[in-house]
């Protein structure tokens, strides 16, 4: 019994899914069901190309009389499925799965019934069937899905028997069913596996990539990549947009006195204080060692000061263990707002900075606006 335990724990860890968070599951699954989606046009060719070639081969098999009723079946079973996926597609607009369910078990039924007007002794039907089975690898978005080929297979038993089957015949194919079911359900199953792998590791990657190791934030090059993109979302939609500068005062005299381990714990604190009191469509980045930057889309300019007042004040409230003594901190921050003269991020990144110098040089623990291009004119 233990032996058995071991095999079946064995095959479950072979072929289960690696383990995923629910956000990162269901970001796997909506890149499965893209990856299948761009198929749908290459497999709709493919299988007209063949519903053709097939028409032609019946005919040259038997031209007067399997012929035109076979030809039928393939033609109005092919047009019957391409408006099935339209209306799945257009009209209906169902998810990538139902999409493939309906019309898998629709082209089983298809070529069922191909089989039958060829009829029930045709060395064709059982084939065909299993070959349909076999589409199943590639063309069923998840694993389990492919669990439907047993309904179909004990659908398909008594049709694919020829008249007076004896029980050779039964064993036969049933065997036959059987083994494909399991290979099917095998290989869609390692096929997910390693789609979610390759997922996960992708996914690692472009986090470690876009993600300060230290705060759990955006680093520097998500900021400037995240500025690019909000400044066109901005122009385009006629929104306000605000950039904050934000340092830790004096931080360095905490890194002297009570060393970088306090140093590292006072950045993730504040990180996490900062997170807590925005909004989830607002671009926080650490973009420096104690700088960090923030960018508030469609906030008009008083409410971004009220923003960053009640994230001056959070963070002034922290107190973070230092030993035996417990360690407060301020920030200075500096903000700007976009202008229709402004041709890039640069510009205010430059103006947000200016901002936070000035508001460093008037004592810091403030929040100082920087001035409009025009008033800088003037």
């Amino acid at each position: 019994m233990s032996d058995l335990r071991s095999l079946l724990d064995g095959l479950r860890k072979n072929f289960a899914l690696p383990t995923m968070s629910d956000a990162e599951r269901e970001a796997f699954r909506r890149a499965q069901a893209d990856a299948r989606d761009n198929l749908v046009v290459p497999i709709v060719v493919a299988a007209i190309v063949m519903i053709a070639s097939f028409v032609g081969w019946d005919f040259m098999r038997d031209p007067t009389q399997a012929f035109p009723l076979s030809a039928r079946v393939r033609l109005g079973g092919g047009g019957a499925l391409l408006v099935l996926l339209a209306i799945e597609r257009k009209v209906l607009k169902s998810d990538f799965r139902i999409q493939a369910l309906v019309l898998y078990c629709a082209i089983y039924a298809w070529q069922a019934a191909i089989g039958w007007a060829l009829g029930r002794d045709s060395p064709l039907q059982l084939p065909g069937l299993l070959i349909v089975m076999f589409f199943g690898v590639i063309g069923l978005p998840r694993a389990r899905d492919s669990l439907v080929n047993v309904v179909l297979a004990a659908i398909s038993v008594p049709l694919v028997l020829p008249p007076g089957a004896r029980q050779p015949d039964v064993v036969y194919a049933v065997s036959h069913f059987a083994t494909v079911i399991l290979l099917v359900w095998a290989a869609s199953a390692l096929l997910e596996r390693f789609a979610a792998q390759s997922f996960a590791y992708r996914s690692r990657l472009q986090r470690e990539a876009s993600t300060d190791a230290l705060t759990g934030l955006h680093n520097r090059r998500e900021f400037e990549t995240g500025m690019v993109r909000e400044m066109e979302r901005a122009r385009r939609m006629h929104v306000p947009l605000s950039l904050a500068i934000l340092d830790i005062d004096f931080f360095k005299r905490i890194n002297d006195k009570h060393g970088h381990d306090i140093g590292d714990a006072v950045l993730r604190e504040v990180a996490a204080t900062l997170q807590r009191h925005i909004r989830k469509s607002d671009l926080l980045a650490r973009i420096g060692g104690e700088e960090f930057a923030l960018v508030m889309l469609g906030t008009q300019p008083p409410g971004a000061w009220v923003v960053l007042e009640r994230l001056r004040n959070a963070v002034a409230a922290l107190r973070i263990p230092a030993g035996s003594q417990e360690i407060g901190c301020t920030i200075s921050i500096g903000i700007t707002d976009r202008v229709d003269t402004d041709r890039d991020w640069h510009t205010l990144y430059k103006r947000a900075d200016g901002a936070l110098y000035e508001a460093k040089e008037r004592g810091r623990n403030r929040v100082v606006e920087a001035a409009p291009p025009e008033a800088v004119l003037v």
